[in-house]
């Protein structure tokens, strides 16, 4: 992540060290848009993992990101998930749905089984 997130100036571009240029594109060389695709992903499976009726929040947050919060991001199923933590650990989880559904979401080591109804929202607080 770190070597992703380096910044490259476009003068100093060569064959080493690839980055992130001033306009957020890889800096990979020579550029190609998989880096940024491919980053975005790798993020988005670092806070979240699903499956059709079963969500995972925080599989691998790195060390460095002790507190922060998402929001919108898609789980499998159509399900919308905003989340936030504090020192590592889930504290408010909110699941939204056009459609009625069971899911198991797995935070802070437990497994919780949870409905959410059509257009409905599940907003749950973890202390």
């Amino acid at each position: 992540m770190k070597n992703q997130l380096r910044y490259t100036r476009e003068e100093n571009i060569s064959c080493v060290g690839g980055g992130i240029y001033p306009n957020m594109l890889c800096a990979h060389p020579p550029f190609q848009i998989d880096g940024n695709f491919g980053f975005a992903a790798a993020v988005a499976e670092m806070l979240i993992q699903s499956r059709k009726g079963y969500i995972l929040l925080l599989p691998a947050l790195p060390d460095e990101w002790k507190d922060g919060k998402v929001r919108g991001m898609k789980a499998q199923g159509d399900i919308t998930v905003d989340f936030e933590w504090r020192e590592g650990r889930i504290h408010r989880v909110r699941l939204c749905s056009s459609h009625e559904q069971k899911v198991v979401l797995e935070c802070n080591g437990i497994s919780k089984i949870i409905f959410i109804k059509p257009d409905g929202t599940e907003d749950m607080i973890f202390d």
